[in-house]
């Protein structure tokens, strides 16, 4: 049996499938004011990034051993549900990369206190930089960042979920890889 359908029906199913496709995109991962992925104990994403060196940016002095600092703009938010949420410890779920070789050099200021961790309150969003500190002995890898020719990604890992971001030198910031 076919269905018979004018003008007017046609235009108001068009109309009422239009706006229904186009809220889909709306759905995924806009729960209660999503900011990134969710993690379980916290949503995150990755931003720009920036470089530095205590020679050159913060007027080393004579016999200061060589750091270079590589900067990751992080935006958090608590998600647990928990009242009192514990600090979260970057080492346990943010990673950085250059050319395969782990950066493990988590310096407090910005984002990190207290060793390296993450310190939210329920439901708080923060964002800031996180800094990962490189050695006199990692200074090649450094260079090659500056000279733009290394592979940078920064990761976001939990039990269940990872995210991976390669640093794109064009807008100096980290764009999410898909899998």
């Amino acid at each position: 049996m076919a269905m018979k359908m004018d003008r007017r029906s046609f235009l108001k199913t068009s109309a009422a499938v239009a706006a229904a496709v186009s809220m889909t995109g709306l759905l995924g991962g806009c729960s209660d004011g999503a900011i990134g992925t969710d993690f379980g104990l916290f949503q995150a994403t990755a931003g720009k990034a920036m470089g530095k060196t205590n020679g050159v940016d913060f007027g080393g002095t004579a016999g200061t051993e060589w750091e270079g600092y590589i900067n990751v703009w992080v935006r958090i938010k608590e998600s647990s549900g928990i009242k009192k949420p514990q600090p979260i410890p970057a080492k346990g779920y943010f990673f950085l990369k250059i050319d395969g070789q782990l950066i493990d050099g988590y310096t407090d200021g910005g984002l990190l206190e207290n060793g390296g961790k993450i310190n939210l309150t329920q439901g708080q969003l923060k964002e800031g930089w996180m800094c990962f500190t490189l050695k006199n002995e990692q200074r090649a890898l450094y260079e090659a960042v500056v000279a733009r020719k290394a592979e940078v990604t920064f990761t976001i890992s939990s039990a269940s979920v990872t995210e991976v971001y390669k640093l794109d030198y064009t807008t100096e910031t980290f764009v999410k890889q898909t899998v």
